[in-house]
């Protein structure tokens, strides 16, 4: 008789295995050298596979960059659940600390990937890069931290999404370029788009 076969074992968990693999590779190798440089070539052999098994997960070079774009931002936004999950509901000020820590933490993690795509000449992926995180950011805070705060105090903003991925876009602009800013002056620009003064 023949033993169960583990759902690791299905063609779906190994395809997505191999997926994830594809992008991993091709993480890494635009680090390494930038993605206009790389070559599915590049990316097949140091996964171990052929081109044309590369074609079975992804159609071209620009699918597998919004692949890695993807896995990049879903890195920020379990970083994000996590701060969710255990700050004190509540307490605002501090609250506001932790945001500007976590932002400034973040921008400085994905920096080398950002300033590899701007020095390779990827300026048009690195802007699809900040306009996707900074959506997924602001959907992110809206539909959990935002809501929370909605229902205790109302809400100081209207277009809450619009509003928080302009302070995103501008905050991630801001500390690239002055990347020693003191975080009190990041809190009180946020406190102030926010209209969070009166809350503190």
């Amino acid at each position: 008789m023949m033993g169960k076969r583990r759902d690791s074992d299905s063609p779906i968990a190994i395809g997505d295995a191999r997926r994830a693999q594809i992008v991993q590779a091709t993480r890494e190798i635009c680090l390494e050298k930038g993605f206009s440089k790389i070559t599915i070539s590049d990316i097949a052999e140091r996964v171990g596979m052929t081109r044309s098994l590369f074609y079975h997960y992804f159609q071209n070079k620009d699918q597998v960059a919004d692949a890695v774009l993807d896995a990049v931002i879903d890195e920020v936004i379990s970083q994000l659940r996590e701060w969710n999950a255990n700050r004190e509901p509540g307490n605002i000020s501090k609250a506001l600390d932790d945001m500007v820590r976590l932002t400034k933490s973040l921008i400085a993690d994905e920096g080398p990937f950002s300033q590899r795509m701007i020095t390779s000449g990827n300026a048009g992926l690195y802007l699809r890069f900040i306009d996707r995180t900074a959506d997924s950011i602001a959907e992110y805070l809206c539909g959990s931290t935002v809501r929370e705060f909605k229902k205790l105090h109302g809400m100081p903003i209207v277009n809450e999404h619009e509003t928080f991925y302009t302070l995103i876009v501008g905050l991630i602009s801001l500390i690239r370029l002055h990347p020693d800013i003191e975080d009190g002056v990041i809190r009180q620009i946020v406190a102030q788009t926010l209209h969070l003064n009166e809350y503190l």
